[in-house]
């Protein structure tokens, strides 16, 4: 953050003027012209312009934050000559603020992509030279000058397409907050989110009947990268939760008119679905909602959601790493349907969950009508795909085996099934009921969930620590983890007498660290998958107690493992001995 502080007004003023000198000499030029379309000449000499104006803002920032107050204003421009400097410097770094935002938001209309690109460039790095200047007063000022022309401009489009400057306003406002995310200055966040929320409010999304996906995707990814960052207090995030099904519908209609972009429209859906999961996690859904959910997913995702299970041997050496955008097209079906397969289990759990505590209300008053829906959407969906696949279970986990984030968070799900906590003879169920939870918990047993996982890994511990010790992982595999072993300890005989897998052969997972030469440790691993599960789980889980035991001891381990560890040691003590 730079020295100067907000209460030295004319210090302001000054930088402010020498910005607002800069951006006029240099662009003045190019929209002094009421066009949008340019010369091949002038686009050449305007990109060059704009690169300057980027570096030398760059510059002038990177002063601020050293203390140094930069070069005097009678030396801003060498085009000073052509246009005098107090004609164009206003009386306030308001005025400056403004006038600066104007000629950078018509060059975001030119009928170029490249200098779109640029000018969205420039206006990044004038908000870091703005953030840098200290002053919160000008801060909201620029980002309310943005949202005003982004709903300006919503208004008077009937359709914002690609070329749409409202396009490249809200790609420019999602870089700005990659960018505040790296200050760690909550003042200057929560007004960039208060300003946004102001503006998401007043915009007349009604008049936006269809749009382009580009537009649609530079909003989403705006969406996202809020959502990840917020919680549920923040009111821009209940405002965005009320904007979302209008994705749901754009998508739609592009999908009937633009059947050539399936790269695009694939990463559309993959954002639709990351927003929904990310928005389910911070807001408590209500019934009337979840079931909205439930219905869209059926909607909009239906081919995702019933297709049957088939496993892949496309290799992670194959795509690029968390990407939507995979070389394989069953890999790119896999990644969506992942997510679709858990926001719908989430949704169904949740509304079976209302019986499960006396007192539980929704909104519409009935209980029991909205826990059924829960019931019959599991139902149709365990229904539909057990009678394609016949080791559901394990082609279920294998789905999830190659993205660990989305691994651990199923799995997770599935060791909280609604009444797996309860004795049968305590549900408040009918028969129907009963028999899908019986079900539920027989296809997803979370003993026998585990003895898979494991399996998965070709139990091999240090695939275990490394997800332990992963920033991505760490938490959520240390909780599975934790669950799973106390469920183990308290239903030993499962564990232990859980029968031997008879087609080691066939699993697909690529899970296994490659320490050693491929072909000797696919032999080995392969030969002790052939022991009993239980002591090829056993062997695994010592091994990774062992291990934690010595980073923990040599301060490596990245976090507290004491009550993992604990838990380790009651596993220990129920093993018998080999």
């Amino acid at each position: 953050m730079s020295t100067i502080v907000s209460g030295d007004g004319e210090m302001l003023r000054l930088q402010y003027s020498r910005l607002c000198c800069l951006i006029h000499n240099s662009l003045h030029p190019f929209t002094a012209k009421s066009t949008e379309s340019i010369t091949k000449e002038e686009e050449k000499s305007l990109l060059i312009t704009l690169s300057q104006v980027s570096n030398q803002i760059k510059l002038w920032t990177d002063e601020l934050a050293s203390g140094d107050h930069g070069t005097p204003l009678n030396e801003v421009s060498s085009n000073s000559k052509s246009t005098i400097v107090s004609s164009i410097c206003h009386s306030s770094a308001s005025e400056c603020v403004f006038k600066i935002i104007n000629e950078l938001v018509f060059l975001l209309a030119i009928q170029s992509p490249y200098v779109r690109h640029l000018s969205g460039n420039v206006l990044v790095a004038i908000s870091k030279f703005v953030v840098s200047m200290s002053s919160e007063n000008h801060w909201e000022e620029f980002i309310k000058s943005l949202c005003l022309h982004f709903k300006f401009i919503i208004h008077k489009a009937i359709s914002p397409d690609h070329d749409s400057p409202a396009s490249s306003i809200i790609l420019v406002l999602r870089n700005i907050l990659k960018h505040l995310k790296h200050e760690e200055d909550d003042e200057i966040l929560e007004v960039y989110l208060n300003t946004l929320s102001s503006c998401l409010q007043d915009t007349p999304w009604e008049s936006c009947n269809t749009v382009s996906n580009e537009f649609c995707g530079h909003l989403l990814q705006l969406f996202c990268s809020i959502v990840s960052n917020s919680d549920d207090k923040n009111p821009v995030i209940h405002l965005i939760f009320n904007i979302f099904p209008r994705f749901l519908t754009w998508y739609q209609s592009n999908q009937a008119e633009n059947n050539g972009y399936t790269r695009i429209s694939q990463y559309i859906q993959h954002k639709i679905l990351v927003l929904m999961m990310r928005l389910s996690s911070i807001i408590k859904l209500e019934c009337e909602m979840i079931l909205s959910w439930l219905n869209l997913i059926n909607k909009h995702f239906q081919d995702l959601l019933f297709e049957s299970l088939t496993q892949s041997n496309t290799k992670e050496d194959d795509c690029l790493k968390e990407s939507p955008f995979l070389l394989d097209e069953t890999c790119h079906h896999q990644h969506l349907q992942r997510r679709v397969f858990f926001l719908y289990l989430k949704c169904s759990f949740h509304l079976i969950r209302l019986q499960e505590t006396k007192g539980n209300q929704c909104v519409c008053g009935d209980v029991k009508c909205c826990s059924k829906k829960g019931f019959i959407a599991i139902h149709e969906w365990l229904k539909k795909h057990l009678v394609k696949c016949n080791q559901f279970a394990e082609s279920f986990l294998q789905l999830y085996i190659h993205e660990d984030d989305m691994l651990f968070e199923i799995l997770l799900l599935l060791t909280d099934i609604p009444f797996c906590h309860k004795q049968q003879k305590d549900w408040t169920l009918d028969v129907l009921e009963k028999d899908i939870i019986v079900l539920l918990l027989d296809v997803f047993e979370p003993v026998h969930l585990f003895h898979i996982f494991l399996l998965e890994i070709h139990y091999d511990h240090q695939v275990l620590l490394d997800y332990l010790i992963s920033k991505d992982t760490g938490a959520t595999c240390a909780e599975y983890l934790l669950r799973c072993l106390r469920i183990i300890c308290d239903k030993w005989d499962p564990f232990l007498k859980f029968p031997i897998c008879k087609e080691v052969g066939s699993l697909s997972s690529q899970k296994r660290r490659k320490v050693m030469n491929d072909s000797f440790e696919t032999d080995h691993k392969n030969q002790k998958s052939f022991k009993e599960p239980f002591h090829n789980a056993r062997e695994c889980l010592l091994l990774l107690k062992k291990s934690i035991e010595s980073l923990h001891h040599k301060n490596l381990f990245p976090y507290n493992p004491k009550v993992l560890l604990k838990r380790l040691s009651r596993f220990q003590e129920l093993c018998p001995r080999p």
